[in-house]
């Protein structure tokens, strides 16, 4: 199976000894320093946007926000130019060919990185080139939870925890990170584990849902979309044909969800300018920032310019793995760099090949 290595069912399986030899309860949070503590009282408030038709009965975490709407003030921007995103006109969908514009890079320049054959870096590798007068803001899907149920209360499994924790040990270093997740138990659990992994202790992990909530690129509630495509084929395919630019083949559909969905560029320019970098100045050097997929695979295939293979509507039925994002970059002069990174040995997933613990 491509989307969960092998080597995390041995270490999953010592997890599971040790919940029912009484380490962990897995009905609650996985052991992690400062586990359930959610404060932002010791850190400065990200700049967000209203939290509205917040859902918690899906993977995907839905709260709609006009474009229009959206007054950012960056605190001590890295550099001004990087956050004039142009705002269209054009009407929400699928973008058209030379509709596509970036206001940031999309190659590592001059740092020693090199994607592997999928197009992914590896997120520890990302860490480690970066220099010190640089800025990092990981943006990542959580790692693996509970197969059969996707609500707002579902945990990590016993793979699940030692991914995350695997990826805290690629990001050892000698400073604290800054963490941030949805209002998720999986998401909050991630961002534990991952510090856990990086041997820091006494960690706060920020509720932000009004920046990276999942339903970034949507117009509408989760309910609407689902009520449209839940018996059509759901909502990742449709995700993904919108963020390739790919024609709905389902005439019904086709017809109707277009309205859904932001523009696709300027949306996604607008997440990494005016969430992340605008936001920087406020965290430490290295952040983290764990979400949803129906966020994530969107900014992967955008910061990839479309060349990673996310296409869940092809018989290869790709999609992004857990632990998968970007990773946004600003140096010391200012210049913003995003790109697509794994914290799994593979970016991209099957979720017909996934395995199920039967947690």
């Amino acid at each position: 199976m491509k989307n969960v290595s092998a080597k995390y069912v041995v270490s999953a399986l010592f997890v599971g000894l040790c919940v029912f030899a009484g380490c962990g309860d897995s009905s609650e949070l996985p052991a992690a320093p400062n586990a359930g503590v959610a404060s932002s009282s010791s850190v400065a408030e990200p700049i967000s946007q209203p939290v509205e038709n917040q859902s918690s009965s899906s993977e995907n975490v839905f709260n709609p926000v006009s474009s229009s709407s959206v007054q950012v003030i960056p605190e001590n921007p890295a550099s001004s130019s990087s956050f004039d995103v142009a705002l269209s006109s054009s009407s929400a969908g699928v973008v058209q060919p030379g509709q596509e514009f970036y206001t940031f890079e999309t190659t590592p320049g001059a740092l020693a990185l090199t994607p592997d054959a999928d197009g992914f870096y590896d997120a520890g590798d990302v860490y480690k080139a970066v220099p010190k007068t640089s800025k990092i803001a990981f943006v990542l899907r959580h790692s693996k939870r509970e197969k059969q149920n996707t609500g707002k209360q579902s945990t990590l499994t016993p793979i699940g925890v030692q991914m995350a924790q695997t990826l805290g040990t690629k990001l050892v270093g000698d400073e604290q990170f800054y963490y941030a997740s949805t209002d998720f138990v999986r998401t909050r659990a991630t961002c534990e584990n991952i510090a856990l992994g990086r041997g820091e202790t006494g960690v706060e992990v920020v509720t932000w849902d009004e920046g990276i909530y999942g339903s970034y690129f949507l117009t509408v509630p989760s309910d609407t979309l689902d009520a449209l495509v839940a018996k059509r084929g759901g909502n990742p395919r449709y995700i993904a044909q919108y963020a390739y630019g790919v024609p709905y083949t389902n005439n019904y559909v086709a017809a109707r969800i277009p309205a859904y969905f932001h523009d696709f560029f300027q949306r996604g320019n607008q997440f990494v300018n005016e969430v992340v970098v605008a936001n920087m100045p406020n965290w430490k050097r290295v952040s983290v920032l764990v979400s949803h997929d129906m966020l994530v695979a969107p900014l992967i295939i955008l910061v990839s310019k479309r060349t990673i293979d996310l296409k869940v509507y092809e018989n290869d039925n790709h999609w992004v793995n857990y632990l998968s994002g970007i990773a946004v970059i600003v140096d010391e002069a200012g210049v913003v760099t995003a790109l697509p990174v794994r914290g799994d040995t593979v970016g991209w997933m099957r979720p017909v090949d996934e395995i199920d613990e039967g947690v």
